[in-house]
Parts: C-alpha cells; sequence; structure tokens
C-alpha cells in the first residue's frame, strides 16, 4: 500500500516538475519579443574560454559539433552546467566501448576507458587529434563528476557545446572498423 501511495504521489511530483510554466497574457503587447530558439539570445552566449577552447579542438580534430546537444543535457546545462558534462559523456563511454570490441579487443581486456581509448588509438583509424579531443573530454568529465570545476570554468553555453561535441564525437565512433 505504501509503494503505491509513494509512486503515485512521485508520478505527480515528476509531472509539475516536468510542465512548463504558463505564460501570463498580461503585458503581451509591450513585451520584446524572445528570440527564436534556433540562436540563443547574446546574454547567455559564452565569452569564457572553456566553449572557445572545446571548439577550437573539435575544428583541428575534424569534428563538425551537433547542432544540438541532447535535449537531456540542454535542460540540465541551463540548471547546473557541471551536471550537464557528465550526462553528455555516458553515451560516448558507451560507445568507446562498443567501438572498442568492434576492432577486435575483448571486453575483459581493457578495464578503463582510458585503455580502451588508447586501444582505438592504436589499431583503428582515428586521427591523434580526434583521440587528443577524446582524452581532454574525458578529462573534463572527470573534473566535473568530482566538483573540481569552478562555476569560473564552465558556463551554460560551455556545456551546452561540451554535449554537442560528445554527440559528434558519438558519431564517429560508431564509424570506426
Amino acid at each position: 500500500m505504501l509503494l503505491i501511495v509513494f509512486s503515485i504521489v512521485f508520478s505527480l511530483v515528476r509531472g509539475i516538475l516536468r510542465s512548463k510554466p504558463k505564460r501570463s497574457s498580461k503585458g503581451r503587447r509591450n513585451a520584446k519579443r524572445t528570440p527564436s530558439r534556433r540562436a540563443p539570445p547574446r546574454a547567455s552566449r559564452s565569452t569564457r574560454p572553456m566553449a572557445d577552447d572545446l571548439l577550437d579542438l573539435a575544428g583541428r580534430a575534424g569534428v563538425k559539433p551537433a547542432r544540438r546537444a541532447d535535449r537531456e543535457v540542454g535542460r540540465v546545462a541551463k540548471i547546473s552546467p557541471g551536471a550537464a558534462i557528465p550526462l553528455a559523456w555516458g553515451p560516448v563511454e558507451q560507445r568507446i566501448e562498443r567501438a572498442a570490441e568492434r576492432i577486435g579487443t575483448k571486453s575483459d581486456a581493457l578495464n578503463t576507458t582510458v585503455d580502451k581509448l588508447r586501444f582505438l588509438e592504436a589499431e583503428s583509424r582515428m586521427m591523434d587529434e580526434q583521440a587528443r579531443l577524446l582524452h581532454i573530454m574525458r578529462q573534463l568529465r572527470n573534473r566535473a563528476a568530482h566538483s573540481e570545476l569552478s562555476k569560473d570554468e564552465v558556463d551554460t553555453a560551455a556545456a551546452q557545446v561540451y554535449g554537442r561535441i560528445a554527440r559528434a564525437l558519438g558519431d564517429l565512433l560508431d564509424k570506426l572498423r
């Protein structure tokens, strides 16, 4: 009985948290138009170096960032940029494991993500810059997961850029043979 009550309360709270607040129609005539979803407002564009550094590294590696980060990553990045980084890295880590298995390692042979990345570097057609980008993003994920990134280092835009690059790297890893 307690489990049923708990699940009902949980689903109600989850529904409330997921629903978007309704906009008031008062004052709509004089309100400024909100920018479209395609371009983030100027105030949220990053002037911090992390986003720029990641984009530069991706450019040198020949990795074109996805148009958007995963929906969940985008939502989390707005609330907690540091939490969005490990969330974006999860699928990349799974694809690293799958790529290593596809190329010829046994899952028991390599225990860590670093070992699997090094194996992919040695055995696949991955460029050095792409491997470097994967290692840097893995290190950023570790720093974020252990709360070692300061708020000055990562902001919403940087977390979204991380998510876009992670998504593109996942696609790249899927193509490795």
